[in-house]
């Protein structure tokens, strides 16, 4: 027990004896002020001697935390510095260099990288940079920033690679996104594109014209309207091939002939190969007795129809007179055979 205690028990004891009236009460009462002189003198002392501030344990307890405050503000302002520069790397990839300063005072505010690209998708600078982005979000068909730019790149690329109008890809580069055309499938329009308006022989553009009433000068545009599916584009592309290759051996086809030989396979050099025999078995379709009508021609052709080929063979009989070995029409599983050698007189 240290003085200052012992003081206080003293006190404390010779207090009861006063207060108890004792004939010792006078005697006790005299200690007793002595002994409380005493203990403000102890008490004086005691709190003169000790200093809070200059106190070792508290001295060390203050650098302490003068040290873990250093270190937590030096490793704020390195994350503000790699957030700052993280950040305004990524809006210079995204074209949002106006958005540097604002980006800035998130960071700094104490917001991380996954807040702050919210509160930038959120601005009206962002939503102008990439338009497409809610319709896709509304549409549960959301992509990245990075993929949407991607796109762009693709688009950018392939109108200087097929030489179209500056924009005419990337100006509708929205309107791809939000109706599903893929890079891949953008790929495979312009290609259509370019076969059908650029590359194109006069009388495949022309075609295509009769059949589906686009001119030469917007067959590009027709092709890579967002809205026509591609594989609607693709056959129609294939007939009008078909309907150029009737054409070409001077056998008349319109649209749904044409669109119905696509239907079943017909390739532009099947076509090619099956209308040279559709042409030089046009005359059967004259004279008397037994004829046939073009579309029996085409039928038996390209379709393996049984009655055209029936018919033709009753033609062929009737204008020969004979029919020799490999002179009727026949088709392959693998495409039109061949019209065979029958003979004429």
């Amino acid at each position: 027990m240290g003085y200052v205690e012992d003081l206080q028990n003293s006190i404390a004891e010779h207090q009861r004896i006063v207060d108890a009236g004792l004939p010792e009460a006078a005697q006790a009462q005299g200690i007793i002020d002595r002994l409380s002189a005493d203990l403000d003198a102890a008490t004086t002392t005691a709190t003169e001697t000790y200093n809070y501030d200059t106190d070792p344990q508290t001295m060390r307890m203050r650098e302490q935390q003068a040290y873990e405050a250093a270190v937590r503000q030096a490793e704020e302002a390195k994350r503000q510095q790699n957030a700052i520069a993280t950040m305004k790397a990524l809006l210079t990839d995204y074209g949002l260099t106006a958005l540097y300063d604002r980006v800035t005072g998130f960071i700094k505010e104490g917001y991380d990288a996954d807040a702050v690209m919210v509160l930038i998708r959120t601005t009206p600078e962002y939503k102008q940079r990439f338009p497409a982005m809610e319709a896709l979000g509304r549409q549960g068909r959301a992509i990245s920033e990075a993929e949407y730019i991607d796109y762009e790149k693709t688009a950018s690329g392939l109108e200087r690679r097929y030489g179209l109008p500056d924009g005419m890809l990337m100006g509708n580069v929205t309107d791809l996104l939000t109706n599903e055309v893929s890079a891949t499938e953008l790929n495979d329009r312009v290609m259509l594109a370019s076969a059908a308006s650029i590359q194109a022989p006069d009388d495949v553009k022309n075609t295509f014209r009769d059949y589906y009433g686009v001119s030469e000068g917007g067959l590009t545009a027709y092709f890579l309207d967002p809205e026509k599916a591609t594989p609607l584009l693709e056959k129609q592309y294939a007939a009008s091939l078909i309907g150029v290759e009737a054409a070409r051996q001077g056998v008349g086809m319109d649209v749904y002939g044409s669109e119905n030989l696509q239907a079943l396979g017909v390739s532009q050099e099947q076509a090619r190969q099956g209308f040279g025999q559709v042409a030089r078995g046009m005359t059967l379709t004259e004279g008397r007795g037994d004829v046939v009508n073009q579309q029996q021609l085409i039928s038996g052709t390209f379709a393996q129809d049984e009655s055209a080929l029936k018919a033709i063979e009753r033609a062929s009989k009737a204008r020969t007179g004979r029919f020799q070995e490999g002179g009727s029409y026949s088709a392959t599983t693998g495409g039109v055979s061949g019209l065979g050698s029958a003979a004429t007189r």
